[in-house]
């Protein structure tokens, strides 16, 4: 099983699973993205990096 790369936690959900967040996680991360400008089709270095 996967866990969420934020807090940890196991994910059970494929769509969790397929994002590595968990529903709350990934919505923070959102809200956090929005925060601080980029727009949904914008790639982070993190992405790059996995």
């Amino acid at each position: 099983m996967s866990t969420c790369i934020r807090c940890g936690r196991k994910l059970k959900d494929k769509r969790s699973i397929e994002r590595k967040f968990g529903p709350k996680c990934f919505k923070k991360w959102q809200k956090e993205q929005k925060e601080v400008g980029l727009e949904e089709n914008q790639m982070t270095i993190e992405d790059v990096a996995q």
